[in-house]
């Protein structure tokens, strides 16, 4: 098998069906799915098992983004590739992991693929505006595939991103980035050694979480923090998001 699809879960009902549905549907078919779920209370384990995955559990104490990422990646098959997908990032299309994989025959010392984000059908007119006007149109910029050889803030992010399975056995990801950020560091370590990751638009997904503009603003406040590593804090984390969500 050459790749492993790892997907973090807690309570992702709403859209990681469409996820796994999007995912049985691609071209490239060789590949597994490892859920990694740390406590979900709503029907996602019921979703989820109705599709082909390998399902695992951590405890919720036990939770920060990089373990939950490492953890699965322990478990995994997988002999080159490891993809690394929110439950709520749906892939653009059903080509999306071929043609996410085929970037890494663009150079030797590709570390990882990456793509865009656009927002969810149930995305505020805020989160529109920022990742499917704002952010699409500085890809156009681009060529569709750019070679990037230093990181910064979205490079490789993890929401949607491939990585070398031989890279991460030489390096996990940094457990001390519990909050999050373990994405540029890790990609910021191969960069310092000459690899590099180019995105490609084809192998976007749609990803949102529902925020306003405060929200949003936050959000950015929040990712920009993550350059240096923090402690897993849910309650704080929850609470800065909900500030500025979207109200229904």
């Amino acid at each position: 098998m050459e790749t492993s699809i790892i997907i973090r879960t807690k309570n992702e009902e709403k859209w990681v069906g469409e996820v796994l549905k999007k995912l049985s549907e691609q071209t490239y078919k060789d590949f597994e799915i490892i859920v990694v779920d740390s406590g979900s209370t709503d029907k996602t384990l019921e979703i989820v098992k109705n599709y082909p995955v390998r399902l695992f559990h951590i405890k919720p104490e036990e939770f920060t983004y990089p373990y939950a990422l490492n953890f699965g990646c322990r478990q995994a098959q997988a002999e080159k590739y490891f993809v690394f997908l929110s439950a709520h990032s749906v892939p653009i299309s059903d080509t999306w992991l071929e043609d996410g994989i085929s970037g890494f025959s663009l150079d030797e010392k590709i570390s990882g693929v990456y793509g865009n984000v656009r927002a969810l059908p149930d995305a505020s007119i805020w989160e529109k505006l920022y990742f499917n006007s704002f952010w699409d149109s500085t890809f156009n910029f681009f060529k569709r595939r750019n070679i990037v050889k230093k990181g910064g803030m979205g490079v490789l992010g993890f929401t949607n991103a491939i990585i070398r399975r031989d890279l991460w056995e030489k390096y996990n990801l940094n457990e001390d980035y519990g909050m999050g950020g373990e994405d540029g560091e890790w990609c910021g370590y191969w960069m310092d050694k000459g690899y590099m990751a180019p995105p490609d638009r084809r192998f976007s997904v749609f990803h949102s979480h529902g925020l306003g503009l405060k929200g949003l603003l936050e959000q950015q406040k929040h990712w920009i923090s993550l350059s240096n590593p923090q402690p897993y804090k849910p309650l704080e984390y929850r609470n800065n998001r909900e500030k500025g969500a979207k109200k229904t």
